[in-house]
């Protein structure tokens, strides 16, 4: 069953959201004790308008458990809601790395697909490619976007699927990123 995220998921939503970030290697998985950072995520998610926040998510769930998740707002939101980081109370060593995700990732024009997730033990059963579907079809008129790892051949393969076309190259934290904008209408 796919529904928006609410605040009772935020730890699954959070444990997800770190999975992303660790692949990314962004500074402050690579800095902060997990346990810390995933209380950090868990507040981002409720405490403020930052681009994690459940109003931006929606949950597949598997006999009641979060399965997956994804994670997409307008593009032209994504600095805003980046910024809303730093309204959290944070202790200093957090604090000084700033946002956690600095680099614009989409372009203003663009439905932003950010994160899609599931956890290995609901790998391959399609949690992901029921999502992009769903949240696509909420707004079939959009123009929407992902970014997906250059060396990830397994997602690649599934958004195209899907109908996202490459467009160009990004550098996301040091690792290069297709960005694919959806052409199946």
């Amino acid at each position: 069953m796919i529904r928006k995220a609410e605040a009772k998921d935020k730890n699954e939503l959070a444990q997800l959201c770190y999975i992303i970030w660790e692949e990314l290697e962004i500074p402050l998985v690579e800095n902060i004790n997990k346990t810390r950072l995933l209380k950090v995520i868990e507040r981002s998610m409720v405490d403020v308008p930052y681009r994690g926040h459940i109003d931006n998510i929606w949950v597949y769930e598997i006999d009641g458990a979060v399965a997956g998740c994804l994670i997409a707002y307008p593009g032209n939101k994504e600095l805003q809601f980046e910024n809303a980081w730093l309204e959290l109370e944070l202790d200093e060593d957090i604090l000084k790395f700033g946002t956690p995700m600095p680099t614009k990732e989409a372009k203003d024009d663009e439905w932003y697909i950010e994160t899609v997730a599931t956890f290995p033990k609901y790998r391959r059963r399609g949690v992901a490619t029921q999502l992009i579907e769903y949240v696509i079809s909420t707004s079939p008129n959009q123009k929407w976007s992902l970014n997906c790892d250059i060396n990830n051949e397994v997602a690649l393969r599934v958004y195209k699927k899907l109908g996202f076309e490459s467009i160009n190259q990004i550098d996301l934290y040091g690792h290069m990123h297709h960005h694919m904008i959806y052409t199946k209408k």
